[in-house]
C-alpha cells in the first residue's frame, strides 16, 4: 500500500509566481481568444485577489440553444 503524501507550498511565492503569473495570463488570453469564434461571446480578464485568469462570457440563450462555451473550451489549446 502506498504512503501518504504531504506537500507544503510557500504560499506567498505560490501566488505570484503561478496564480498570478502575467505570461500564463496572457497566453490562456490568447487561447481563449483564439477558440471563441461566435460574435456575442466576449473574453476579459479576470484579476483578483487571489488568482489572475480569463473569463469567456456567453448570454445564457445562445449557450442553450448553441452550446458555444462548451465547443469553445473544447477548442482551447493553452
Amino acid at each position: 500500500m502506498a504512503k501518504r503524501c504531504r506537500f507544503v507550498f510557500n504560499r506567498k511565492a505560490f501566488s505570484q509566481q503561478v496564480l498570478k503569473n502575467e505570461t500564463l495570463r496572457s497566453r490562456m488570453r490568447d487561447a481563449a481568444e483564439a477558440a471563441v469564434e461566435d460574435d456575442r461571446c466576449m473574453v476579459r480578464d479576470h484579476d483578483g485577489k487571489n488568482r489572475s485568469g480569463v473569463a469567456i462570457i456567453c448570454p445564457a440563450p445562445v449557450e442553450k440553444a448553441h452550446g458555444t462555451l462548451e465547443d469553445t473550451l473544447g477548442r482551447m489549446r493553452v
